[in-house]
Parts: C-alpha cells; structure tokens; sequence
C-alpha cells in the first residue's frame, strides 16, 4: 500500500490516520469546498468545535450521548476516511476529538433544545434524505400524470379503478427505484429480481399509508376509495379489509410520518432473499442495514416520539403482514387472469406474475428484450413516464391520453 492514497480531491496520509486536511482543493470552477475534518467527506458546517460531514457530527452526538467505550482492535492506527469510517469506531472518535470536538458541546446542545413540535419530520441521515427525495419526485410525477390523464375520478372504486390504480403505482415503483444510487448500482438481473419481490408489497404499503386519513377505506392512486367492504368489488374485499385493519390502523395508531414510511419501504425492498439477487446478496444486504440503522436513529433520537421505547420494534412489526397482505393480492391478481374477471396488462403480470409471463416468441420478460412495458434490461434502463404518449399509463383506455 502505498503512502498516500487520493480520495475524492483529498490527499490522506497513510501512516497517521488522523491527519485529514479539512478543506478540500477547489472544484474545476477554482472555488474551495470545506469537507469533513474526520473523513473527508462533503462537509455541512461546524459541529461541535470541528468542520464536519452529518455522518461525523451524528456519531461523535451519539458516541457522547450514549457513554459509548469503543475498543480498537489492532493498534489505533486504523483508517478513517469516507469508505472506511464506520470500520473502527474508537479511530474516529479519536480522530473527532483531535480534530477539535467537544464532549461538553454535544450536553450544551441538547440543554438548549427544546422538545420538537409532532409535525416535524427532519432527516439527519444522508440515506433517509435520499429517500425522501426520490418519494417526492415520484409523487410529483404521480399528479402529472392524473393531471394530464384526467385519471383522477373520486367516488367509490370500481375493478378498473383499482387495476388502473395498481398499473400506476407499479410505474412509478420503477421510478422510484431508479433514483435510489444502490438500486442503480446493482446487476440488471438483481434489479428486475428486486423489483419483483418488491411490487405487491409496494401496492399493499403504498395503499395503506396513503389511506390513514380515512375510516374503514382504502384510498386509491387515482383519487377513488375502495371500501373495506364494497360491493362494486367483492373480489378485493379480503384484501382491502386486511390493509385498513392490519396496517393502516396501525400506522395512525404509531403516527408514522413520511420519513418512516420510506425507511419500512426502503427495508422491504431491499431483501436479500429476492429471487434473481443472488449474486448480489452482499450487496442488497449491507443497503438494507444501512436503512435500518439509519431508520433506528431516526425513531429512537431524533422523532418527537422518540420517548416511546418500542415504536420502532412496532414498525418493523408490519413487515410480516405486509408480506402476508401482498401473498393475498397475487393469488386476487391470479384468479382475476385466469378467470377473465379483470384486465391484467402486461406490466402487471410482468412484476406481480413473472412465472406466467411468457410471451409469444416463448421468451420470459427476465430475459431482456423490451416487451411494451415489460421490465427487461433494454426496457427497464428505459422506462420513464416523461411521454403522456407512453402505454404504461393505462390499462384499459385505448384512448390517447391527449
């Protein structure tokens, strides 16, 4: 290993682990960026006596908070720089104290803070913000698209509501996948596998959390309500009856705001043991801890109901009926094809029944060619609700959406 080792502009010592430059050399326009003290990366201000990363600032808070001892296990000389920062946790903290935080300014800070108002809903964490973002830009695109498809209908639910419903969650599904960096790094063949496992489980949380404001109903993507027990659609009864009962009560009950629903999202996604993702399990796996300790943080320090011990046991709680819920809605969806009862587009059964979709050249969707809609290699890297001309929008209309 060589002395010196260039990392994102910053030049770190090797032999002194501690010797990072707080400020970085200029970006190509010639101005300066300050960046971490401790790690070297993208620094947000000055925490706590010393120009730090969130990241920095939020371990040295709860280091202190906590009276964590971290022992070395070699000879504190580890590396402490973006990649490698949460590998020993005695070399950092050892590195934000050298670099000039205090103990006393982490007691100070939480003696001068008052306790938060309920609807404040403020991600400290990189990952969190990450997923805040792309829930936002797919909601956006969410009311585009009714807008200029004049989809948004109100009333009571009827079966092509709720199929058209399901068709625009699965859209923007792949949407929101694609702008979550993890997801985009991954093989196309985990991708699709991810995707997948995910989609039910997708409609079941998507419906849930959205329906909070309502009693005994399920709110659909295009404005329409689907009653716990509507006649219009018996066939989804069982289903809609399990989201109000088994997750949409409880999500009130617990006060689950946005940023909490994106972390359960993120934990459901990204499962190691998805079908297509085995050569990439390590990698999925470390996303999904990542989300975990960043959603614990999150619960147990920084929400107003923080106070609450086992709030965050309980969301993780919803994880089993979720997937019971999404086992439901396949076998409603499978029946629905088999039987004639709903029209099942190709999109659907590409995501929710992949080991019926086989197309006329005899070729699954997994395979890669783009099928209209389907989630191949080719189709995937292109699939985007930018066009209003696109298919993808709806599954019974033969109208132009024009």
């Amino acid at each position: 290993m060589t002395d010196e080792e260039p990392m994102d502009g910053i030049v770190v010592k090797m032999e002194d682990p501690l010797s990072v430059n707080p400020l970085s050399v200029g970006s190509s326009r010639g101005e300066e960026a300050q960046v971490c003290a401790i790690c070297g990366d993208k620094a947000t201000g000055k925490h706590y006596g010393a120009i730090s990363c969130d990241g920095c600032k939020g371990f040295f808070r709860r280091t202190v908070r906590k009276r964590h001892n971290y022992v070395c296990r070699y000879s504190h000389t580890c590396k402490v720089d973006k990649d490698h920062r949460n590998t020993c946790r005695r070399c950092r903290f050892d590195v934000c104290m050298k670099m000039g935080m205090r103990k006393e300014a982490v007691q100070a800070e939480r003696d001068r803070i008052a306790k938060p108002s309920p609807a404040a809903t403020v991600a400290e964490e990189p990952l969190l913000e990450e997923l805040l973002q792309a829930e936002a830009a797919v909601r956006q695109l969410r009311s585009s698209v009714i807008t200029r498809t004049s989809d948004a209908r109100h009333g009571e639910a009827t079966t092509i509501d709720v199929t058209d419903s399901m068709h625009q969650q699965l859209v923007l599904m792949v949407e929101w996948a694609k702008r979550l960096a993890s997801f985009a790094k991954l093989p196309m063949s985990a991708q699709v596998g991810l995707l997948r496992h995910f989609s039910a489980q997708h409609l079941v949380m998507c419906a849930a959390f959205r329906s909070i404001p309502l009693d005994d109903a399920v709110w659909l993507t295009n404005e329409t309500r689907l009653h716990k027990n509507s006649k219009d659609v018996p066939d989804m009864n069982r289903v809609a009856a399990r989201i109000v009962d088994q997750l949409t009560v409880p999500m009130r009950r617990l006060e689950m705001n946005e940023i909490e629903y994106c972390a359960l999202k993120a934990v459901a996604f990204f499962d190691p043991i998805a079908k297509g993702v085995d050569d990439s399990c390590g990698d999925v796996d470390l996303t999904r801890q990542q989300v975990l300790d960043a959603f614990e943080r999150h619960v147990r320090f920084v929400s107003p109901l923080r106070e609450n011990p086992r709030r965050f046991s309980q969301f993780l709680l919803l994880l089993p009926p979720i997937l019971g819920i999404a086992r439901d809605l396949i076998e409603d969806v499978q029946l629905a094809k088999l039987f004639g009862l709903a029209s099942i587009d190709r999109l659907m059964a590409e995501l929710m029944l992949p080991g019926e979709s086989v197309h006329e050249d005899g070729k699954n969707g997994v395979d890669g060619s783009p099928m209209n809609g389907g989630i191949g290699a080719a189709s995937l890297n292109n699939f985007s609700t930018n066009h209003p001309s696109q298919p993808s929008y709806h599954c019974h209309s033969s109208e132009s959406p024009n």
